[in-house]
Parts: C-alpha cells; structure tokens; sequence
C-alpha cells in the first residue's frame, strides 16, 4: 500500500513539473515561435523590389502599399529609426474565402499580410513575417487549411531567401 502511495506521489509531482517547465518552454519561445526573421543576402533598396516584384508575379496576388515606417514615425513624434519598411499584401481569392464566413470575420484583424523589411545596426537587412506553420495549427479547423494554403504560397514568393516555415 505504501509503494503504491509513493507512486502516485510521484506520479501527480512529475505531472505537475511537466506542466510548468512546458509553460514556462512556450512563454520563452512563443515570440520566436510567432514571428520568423530571415537574413538577406541583398541590400535594403533591393530586397523591398525583390519581395514586391516577387508578390506582384504571383497569381492572384498583389501588394498594397509599402510602409516607409522611418517616415510614419518621424513625422508623427517618434525618432528615427533607420531603413524599415511594411510591405502590405493581398490575395482577393484567399481573402474572401476566409471572410465570407461570419465565424472567420475577425481574422480581417490580419489582413492584408505584411512582410517587415529593415536593416539592424551592423547593415544587415532582414526581412519578418508571422509564421504561418503556427498560426494555422492555433486557429485549426478550415481556418488552418486556408492559412496552410497562404503559407505555401508565401514560401514560393521569398524562395530567394530560401526560406520555409516551421514549427520551430
């Protein structure tokens, strides 16, 4: 009777362990989880034409405006911040597929899609996306299936930066 006590003693303090180090593993990498940063091998000017020229040969895709964001925040009280840009970018097909449903309406929180293209101190460019790996598994369902579909996609328009998504 003893030994079985201690097993279950042991059994709910490892279970209890397991949970708090997973918590506190997800809270460490869940920013790094979300958003994937790639280096590239061109200069700024040339990496923002790469990415909207890349987008705008895609089928069914087109990008919106580009951020000078060093402007935006300059001219509205903020200081300088170097070479950064947003670029905003849209599928009309992929759009209203997820939109049309009433249940998926909120996901237009995040749309359109957004590539962040900056250069850090040392005057290497990176460009930022969310991950899409990970934002459909967090959504799951046909809303995981649409996202999955965009991902693919998005690798194919920065296949020049040989980049692909994970889960890691």
């Amino acid at each position: 009777m003893k030994t079985k006590l201690t097993a279950v003693v042991f059994a709910v303090f490892g279970m209890i362990l397991g949970v708090i180090f997973t918590g506190i593993a997800v809270n460490l990498s869940a920013g790094r989880m979300m958003l994937k940063e790639i280096k590239s091998p061109y200069d700024y000017e040339k990496t923002v034409e790469m990415i909207v020229k890349r987008v705008n040969a895609m089928p069914e895709w087109h990008s919106v405006t580009v951020y000078d964001m060093n402007k935006e925040v300059t001219e509205h009280g903020g200081k300088p911040i170097g070479k950064y840009c947003i670029i905003k970018y849209c599928s009309g097909k992929y759009a209203s597929q997820m939109l049309i449903a009433d249940d998926r309406k909120p996901m237009g929180a995040m749309m359109p899609k957004a590539f962040a293209v900056y250069e850090k101190a040392d005057g290497q460019v990176y460009v930022a996306t969310s991950n899409g790996a990970i934002m459909g598994k967090l959504f799951g369902g046909k809303t995981e299936t649409m996202i999955e579909k965009v991902s693919l996609e998005v690798e194919e328009m920065l296949r020049f930066l040989n980049f692909k998504f994970s889960i890691f």
